[in-house]
C-alpha cells in the first residue's frame, strides 16, 4: 500500500496536469493535495510530516480516488468535497448551500477594523450582510467577544448553514441569523458596523467564470449587467441603519471601477490587503450621507 508521501506526490501530480482553477481557499495543486489526502484519511489539518512514510490503507486510497474524480473530472471545489473551508484562523462547515468562505474583509475583521474603528471601544452590534455560511460574522464574534452579531441573508438554506457554523463555534449566545432582504429588517441607528459581501459579479465576469464557480449558488455571485444591482441599495440602507460613528465595510471585487464611475464626486478608499484580494472599501456614516446625496441627485 502506498505511503502518505506517495499519495501526496501522486495526488499533486494529477491535480497539476488537470488544468484546474485554484480560487477557493487553496493557492496551488500542492495545497489542494494536502487537503484532499488528509480529509480522505480523516486526519486533522495540522497533521505534520510524521505521517509521510506511514502506509495508508485501502479505504483511504478508495476515498481519495472518489475525491479526485469529483475534483478533476467534475471540477468541484475542494471545500465542497471535504465539507470544510478556512477563513483566517477558523474552520467552517462548507457545502453548496452557500459560497465558499474567502472574503478579503477577513483581514479587516482580524485587525479589529483598525485604523477605522477606535481600539478603545468595542462595537456593540455588528451585522454580517449577505452572510452566506456565516464565516465573517462568526469570525467577528471571535474577535469582538462583547459584540452582538446578526447574520443576514435572503437565502434560508444559506442561513441554515450559517446557524450550523454559529453552533459549531460556540457563539450561539451572541450571534443569530435573520432572513431578510438586505437591511430591511433592521431599525434606524441600530448597528455599529456592517460587513457587506454581497453578490457583485457583473455579466461579463459571470460569463467567464471557471467551471469550479458553477457549483456555488449563482444568486450569491451574479449582480446584473454592471455588478452593482445590490450595492446602491446597501449604501442607501446602511446610511439609515448605522449609528454614528459607524462603518460599512463593503466588498465589490472587480466591480470597484464601476462603483467609482457611479459616484464620480466621491473618493473611495480601497484597502490594501496583505492576504490577497481587492475591491474592499470602508465608508463611515458621513461618507454614506454624501453617497446618498449623489444617488438622489442622479435621479
Amino acid at each position: 500500500m502506498k505511503t502518505f508521501r506517495e499519495l501526496l506526490i501522486d495526488t499533486e501530480q494529477q491535480l497539476l496536469f488537470a488544468d484546474l482553477f485554484f480560487g477557493h481557499g487553496y493557492d496551488s495543486a500542492h495545497d489542494e493535495a494536502v487537503a484532499l489526502v488528509l480529509a480522505a484519511a480523516a486526519l486533522p489539518v495540522d497533521t505534520g510530516a510524521e505521517i509521510l512514510d506511514i502506509a495508508s490503507t485501502q479505504q483511504i486510497v478508495a476515498t481519495l480516488s472518489e475525491f479526485l474524480v469529483r475534483r478533476i473530472q467534475n471540477r468541484e471545489p475542494v471545500a465542497y468535497i471535504i465539507g470544510q473551508a478556512w477563513l483566517g484562523p477558523l474552520m467552517f462547515k462548507a457545502d453548496r448551500r452557500a459560497i465558499i468562505p474567502r472574503s478579503p474583509i477577513m483581514s479587516s475583521v482580524m485587525t479589529g477594523f483598525a485604523p477605522w474603528w477606535p481600539a478603545s471601544r468595542q462595537p456593540e452590534v455588528i451585522i454580517d450582510l449577505c452572510a452566506g455560511g456565516g464565516s465573517l460574522g462568526v469570525l467577528a464574534a471571535e474577535v469582538f467577544p462583547d459584540a452582538r452579531l446578526y447574520l443576514l441573508d435572503i437565502d434560508a438554506s444559506a442561513l441554515a448553514l450559517a446557524n450550523e457554523n454559529i453552533i459549531f463555534h460556540g457563539v450561539i449566545n451572541r450571534a443569530s441569523v435573520i432572513q431578510t432582504d438586505l437591511l430591511s429588517a433592521l431599525s434606524a441607528a441600530s448597528a455599529d458596523v456592517i460587513l457587506a459581501n454581497p453578490p457583485y459579479v457583473d455579466q461579463a465576469d459571470m460569463d467567464a467564470l471557471p467551471e469550479e464557480y458553477r457549483y456555488e449558488p449563482r444568486h450569491a455571485l451574479a449582480a446584473g449587467f454592471d455588478g452593482l444591482d445590490l450595492v446602491h441599495r446597501i449604501i442607501a440602507e446602511a446610511a439609515v441603519v448605522l449609528r454614528k460613528p459607524g462603518l460599512l465595510i463593503l466588498e465589490v471585487g472587480n466591480s470597484w471601477s464601476t462603483l467609482e464611475a457611479a459616484y464620480p464626486d466621491f473618493a473611495f478608499i480601497w484597502l490594501e490587503i496583505a492576504e490577497g484580494g481587492h475591491g474592499v472599501t470602508v465608508l463611515d456614516t458621513d461618507d454614506l450621507q454624501r453617497l446618498l446625496a449623489q444617488q438622489q441627485g442622479a435621479h
